[in-house]
């Protein structure tokens, strides 16, 4: 099956279209992208949040477990009591870290917004709309990449988040284990 299809040329210089009102509108779906996206990262915080505050039972359950282990008497036990130590402050750095991160991470975001006195100040109220709507939609763009790169960090810290408490996770199960063979 073979489509065909026929372009006519235009001339661009007959054609007087003002593509403005589009543009901004492109922008402002952009910028309503990121707003979303900077409450989606409100949302993961919180979550990560209560997921560290149920993990706090756990690793409060392992504390208890280490103080009530006896004294080492061999040498086999003596190195898995080291090591459930040495797993155990790990733990808890991690684990510190963690929640120092995720509560620097509740302080709001700031996102660049428009301050439509811009307008007035640049005399655009007695103007045709395009110069208005090219104007918003410079601005949105150099806020959307401004807000876009603000986020990333964001971003990032939920990212160090999550690999720390993986290694919580991780190291928390392999001294639960650990105990029982002492």
């Amino acid at each position: 099956m073979e489509y065909n299809v026929k372009i006519d040329k235009i001339n661009s210089d007959q054609v007087s279209y003002d593509s403005s009102a589009e543009c901004l509108e492109i922008t402002l779906e952009e910028y309503r992208h990121v707003t979303e996206r900077a409450n989606k990262y409100d949302n993961k915080v919180y979550i990560m949040i209560t997921f560290c505050g149920i993990f706090f039972a756990f690793i409060l359950n392992l504390l208890d477990k280490l103080i009530e282990l006896p004294f080492p008497e061999n040498t086999k036990s003596g190195i898995l009591f080291v090591l459930c130590i040495i797993f155990f402050v790990i733990i808890s750095l991690c684990y510190i870290s963690s929640m120092l991160i995720l509560v620097i991470g509740l302080r709001p975001i700031k996102m660049q917004r428009l301050d439509p006195s811009i307008l007035i100040q640049k005399s655009l109220y007695n103007k045709p709309a395009t110069g208005a709507n090219m104007l918003a939609t410079k601005k949105y763009v150099e806020f959307i990449l401004t807000n876009n790169a603000t986020l990333e960090k964001a971003y990032k810290r939920i990212s160090l988040v999550t690999i720390l408490m993986s290694v919580v996770v991780f190291l928390s199960f392999a001294e639960y284990i650990l105990l029982l063979f002492i």
